[in-house]
């Protein structure tokens, strides 16, 4: 019989991550699910949109699998072309904030590479989005 955790008194305590492999199909778009034009946006997001979307594969390349150094500018330019209201939009573009909290973007690279002295704005404002998303 399978084991099933979270039914013990300290199953709780214990980081479980599910982890898919990511494979990538034959036609790859990288454009988010916001900007394709007279898309619907649904409620939720799929295995197969997280896996080709392109914050998935900057995951892959900076915080997921390797140990690269700590670079600043990625936050920006996450902070920038991601999570900022755009024209017309009145709120942050949850899809986007979604699958970046699926990527534990918050976890492995923004918290353990705080500065409360050295972090810039874009730092700050990521972390609060992906707290909020929680």
């Amino acid at each position: 019989m399978t084991k099933v955790y979270g039914t013990g008194a300290y199953d709780f305590k214990r980081h479980r991550v599910a982890e898919y492999p990511v494979e990538l199909p034959s036609q790859q778009d990288d454009k988010p699910v916001e900007s394709k034009p007279g898309s619907t946006l649904p409620s939720s997001i799929t295995l197969s949109e997280i896996q080709r979307d392109r914050l998935t594969k900057i995951a892959s390349e900076n915080w997921l699998k390797t140990e690269k150094p700590f670079d600043a500018e990625l936050v920006k330019e996450i902070y920038r072309t991601e999570l900022t209201v755009k024209e017309g939009r009145k709120t942050v573009p949850l899809h986007r904030v979604m699958i970046l909290e699926v990527s534990q973007y918050l976890e492995n690279y923004l918290w353990p590479n705080f500065d409360a002295e050295t972090a810039s704005f874009e730092h700050v404002m990521s972390m609060i989005l992906m707290v909020n998303e929680k």
